[in-house]
């Protein structure tokens, strides 16, 4: 269970890859906040890696962090969602996202 300290807050999204392959970022808005917990879609066929500007979902190549279908991954000391970057194995495979502010 998350804790969110007093005067703090909590949102949410989701993102998709549309195109596997081609990067996107989790927020294409800047999102000020200090912890993100990534979670990948249960109905994912493929693999979802999440990382930075130069992440690379194909196997061959892969730079970041994979996540099956239902993994989540906790990033911490994070202060903007549109620095972190997603990229698939499978077109319009997704994750949903909370986020601490």
């Amino acid at each position: 269970m998350a804790y969110i300290p007093k005067g703090k807050d909590i949102g949410d999204g989701r993102a998709v890859v549309t195109t596997a392959g081609t990067r996107v970022q989790l927020s294409t808005t800047s999102t000020k906040c200090y912890k993100v917990e990534i979670i990948a879609e249960t109905d994912n066929t493929g693999v979802i890696v999440v990382g930075g500007s130069t992440v690379v979902a194909l196997l061959a190549t892969r730079r970041g962090v994979p996540l099956n279908a239902g993994d989540v991954l906790t990033i911490t000391d994070v202060d903007n969602l549109n620095k972190i970057y997603l990229d698939s194995t499978v077109n319009g495979d997704g994750v949903s996202y909370v986020y601490f502010y």
